[in-house]
């Protein structure tokens, strides 16, 4: 049972959660109108998405740059005003 375990790969999974997490973070911002900070987002994910040529890796990374950027970005701008 415990050698079954060791084959499993968990990254698909952490993905499927990442893109969800995305997902709805991009939902909040297009229902809440926030449509510069939903912009910024998209096109962040797109561009790392791209530059990876659309492998698991790349859209990992991309979901992860594309979170932190639309998290950070709402704060970087509340704060310079």
């Amino acid at each position: 049972m415990n050698g079954f375990f060791g084959h499993i790969d968990a990254a698909p999974l952490f993905y499927g959660l990442l893109l969800a997490i995305g997902i709805f973070s991009m939902l909040r911002k297009l229902l809440k109108f926030d449509l510069g900070t939903l912009a910024v987002e998209v096109i962040v994910f797109y561009v790392v998405f791209s530059m990876h040529k659309g492998t698991l890796t790349g859209g990992m990374s991309a979901a992860i740059c594309a979170l932190i950027v639309g998290l950070a970005f709402k704060l970087v701008v509340r704060w310079s005003k």
